[in-house]
């Protein structure tokens, strides 16, 4: 008996997890089908919708990027150099 009432508080806390989740994604970013179709999909089919929204629906994590300051740049410190040559060689015409 206690099998199955942890089950079944399983399968609701999954189920109401996976939709919150869903509703705060994004429609543009929901991969695969839309949004819509993923929470009729966690509704209606129990554990194995929310299972396949979590590992194939839900939006992926977007890559964080990371600002290098201008004297860490090479690329900068380069243009820089040239610049300031330039700059350089017009003062000594």
């Amino acid at each position: 008996m206690r099998f199955v009432i942890l089950s079944l508080v399983a399968w609701v806390v999954l189920t109401v997890f996976t939709t919150v989740f869903a509703l705060s994604a994004k429609a543009n970013e929901v991969r695969v089908l839309a949004k819509w179709i993923w929470l009729l999909i966690i509704v209606f089919v129990p554990v194995i919708g929310s299972l396949l929204y979590i590992t194939i629906g839900r939006p992926l994590p977007k890559p964080q990027t990371t600002q290098i300051a201008p004297d860490d740049d090479p690329e900068f410190l380069r243009r820089l150099a040239e610049k300031l040559k330039e700059e350089d060689d017009k003062k000594d015409e």
